[in-house]
């Protein structure tokens, strides 16, 4: 959104008082300086959640979320950093930068908006109309749907006149015809002055953004309309590739199963929160997108998502096409993916509604319960047309097993499954294990794979993320390490001073931190060191992970002046231990490597570079480094090291 700039979001911040907005959701009480409450973020009994108002943040000790107001009025309310800023902006009274032209796109789309929510409400009385709704309420009858789905969901009736939506539009709100043709819900005739409604005689399904505004329909026929379905073109307010359906109904119970279940049609994830399962949402009659899938995982702390797609050939290609977007977009985090096979119905809305044994919602809670995982999915139906119990079959069954075996990840899962699918197929362990390894060199680059790699930003944004949420979780080494150097740049202005003169040209490992560093180095001038934290926040607002990664930094802060150790050593003994990470990334490298050597020569090459690296580690010990000089002239020794050509 257009209409916010820096000065916008540092009046909001100073505006926003961050008790009054989190109380709004969270009932909290006082504890000393700060304030406590449950975390409306997982579910606990014992409160975690701490808001601190001097320091203008929140933190839950529990589940690791934390952030400043922003933070948290995007995580409650699914918007992203500029619609949080303008919606405080408007609650609280500070007027938004905007030029003329800026207005008129915000006038266009509120417009637009309007004509959407009183599109539904038009169709949803047509639908209680003894008349007119009779149709659409007997096809809702037969479909086992109850009154209170009809209103949550807003289901409604297009009538069967050609204009019926068209005037009634432009009678209640003065718009053109044209308006409407731009906003979706009506059509023109080619080359003629004519227009009529895009829905005629349709059960009308709203689709609903995150913050549940109508912002399109889709409409099943009610007559023998040959097209079954007709859905909404995109508009100025709807994208389809970056919307799920049900979506906002299913944000609290996503958070609550702490996992998601995809479907593809309308009606089976309307059927499924019909019958308990409120955590269903479905695509928009595309493949899965990245938007989408990013959607998914966003409420789930254990990232799990339930692929449940119809049971016939195309419902499975759905599935896979669903997995590659979700892994590319996942890769990193450790998603949980599984696939819920539905046995004698061709949807999971026949399923539901299925009163035999073993169907319903007990047999899907069931089938739930017995999802496999997308690895096992995929080798089942790898060999599912193989006779394994010929000579021939068990050979093409292990060629179709290998490149899904290749692309699990983890070395102790692969491992596992190459055991398993090895004694399955009778083929000795050691001949599938060498196939994949073949696989793995020839087709994935030496990080991962290469078509559903996470880059190397997201994946350490993601990693450090992981690590820092949960304060039970052991902190790898230089990531607390790179945290305490950050953390004296917002101490003190002669903390801050050392450290940015001396860290000029360090570069850290986390990308995160690396983020934060050059934030707080390009803010320039600053008051004081409250001054500069909000300025710093300000600045990573629209940057969710650097901004959650800060939070843990100014806690830090307090930790770090309690230990009362000289700037000096907390610099050496940090800058040490980030570079003994590095070494040892180095050292890994270099013993993967010693297998493929091709030649003696290269073999002992590669011995001599893990002992230098091995002999800097022991000179890496903060005690034996005493001066600015003498780390510098190490660090120039590693960085040669490791600027050398490998093989």
């Amino acid at each position: 959104m257009k209409g916010v700039n820096s000065q916008v979001i540092s009046d909001v911040r100073s505006r926003a008082n961050i008790v009054e907005v989190i109380a709004q959701t969270v009932v909290l009480k006082r504890a000393g300086n700060t304030y406590k409450g449950l975390c409306p973020f997982h579910s606990e009994k014992t409160p975690s959640f701490h808001v601190n108002p001097d320091k203008g943040i929140y933190k839950c000790f529990g589940c690791g979320e934390g952030g400043d107001v922003f933070a948290f009025v995007q995580k409650v309310k699914g918007m992203d950093f500029l619609d949080t800023v303008r919606d405080l902006a408007y609650s609280l009274g500070v007027p938004l930068i905007e030029t003329t032209e800026d207005r008129k796109e915000y006038d266009r789309r509120s417009l637009i908006l309007m004509l959407y929510q009183q599109a539904s409400e038009f169709y949803t009385r047509l639908l209680k109309d003894g008349s007119e709704g009779a149709a659409g309420r007997e096809y809702l009858k037969k479909r086992g749907i109850s009154e209170e789905i009809i209103e949550k969901f807003k289901l409604g009736i297009a009538p069967h006149g050609w204009d019926a939506l068209l005037r009634y539009l432009m009678d209640a709100n003065k718009v053109s015809a044209d308006t409407l043709v731009e906003a979706g819900l009506v059509r023109r005739k080619t080359d003629t002055n004519h227009y009529f409604d895009l829905f005629r005689n349709r059960l009308m399904i709203p689709i609903l953004d995150e913050q549940g505004r109508v912002i399109a329909f889709g409409g099943r026929a009610l007559g023998d309309d040959e097209v079954k379905y007709i859905n909404s073109p995109e508009n100025p307010v709807y994208t389809k590739g970056d919307h799920l359906f049900a979506f906002s109904s299913a944000k609290d119970a996503i958070k609550q199963a702490d996992g998601v279940i995809l479907v593809e049609g309308y009606f089976d994830a309307i059927s499924l929160h019909q019958h308990g399962f409120a955590n269903a949402v479905a695509t928009l009659g595309t493949a899965l997108t990245e938007k989408q899938a990013k959607l998914l995982v966003r409420y789930t702390d254990n990232k799990r998502v339930y692929l449940c797609f119809d049971s016939d050939l195309a419902g499975q290609k759905a599935a896979d096409r669903g997995r590659q977007t979700i892994t590319q977009i996942a890769e990193g985090i450790g998603i949980d993916l599984r696939v819920i096979s539905i046995v004698g119905g061709k949807d999971p809305d026949e399923f539901l509604r299925d009163e035999r044994v073993g169907m319903g919602a007990q047999g899907f809670s069931e089938a739930i319960a017995n999802a496999a995982p997308f690895a096992d999915y995929s080798l089942d139906k790898a060999v599912a047309g193989c006779n394994l119990s010929s000579h021939t079959g068990r050979i093409e069954a292990s060629k179709l097993i290998v490149p899904i075996l290749a692309e699990i990840k983890n070395a102790v899962a692969r491992g596992e499954y190459i055991r398993q699918w090895a004694a399955k197929l009778l083929v000795r362990e050691e001949e599938l294990l060498s196939d994949v390894g073949q696989y793995r060199r020839h087709n994935f680059s030496q990080t991962g794979l290469n078509s559903s790699r996470l880059n190397a930003n997201q994946e350490a944004n993601l990693k450090t993320k992981k690590l820092n949420g949960s304060r039970n979780a052991l902190k790898v080494g230089h990531i607390e390490a790179e945290q305490q150097l950050l953390s004296l740049y917002l101490t003190s202005l002669e903390d801050h001073q050392f450290i940015k003169e001396r860290m000029a040209e360090d570069v850290f490992i986390e990308s995160v931190h690396q983020r934060i560093k050059e934030a707080i180095e390009g803010i320039g001038k600053f008051n004081n060191i409250d001054d500069l934290s909000y300025r710093l926040m300000d600045r990573l607002g629209p940057d969710q992970d650097a901004s959650s990664c800060l939070v843990d930094i100014i806690l830090k802060v307090e930790e770090v002046s309690k230990q009362n150790l000289p700037r000096e050593v907390i610099l050496r003994e940090a800058r040490a231990r980030i570079w003994q990470e590095r070494l040892n990334q180095e050292k890994n490298k270099l013993r993967a490597l010693l297998p493929k050597a091709q030649s003696e020569e290269q073999q002992i090459g590669l011995q001599s570079r893990i002992k230098l690296v091995m002999e800097l580690e022991k000179n890496l010990l903060w005690s034996e480094i005493k001066t600015e000089d003498e780390f510098k002239d190490l660090k120039h020794k590693i960085n040669a090291l490791l600027l050398e050509t490998v093989l």
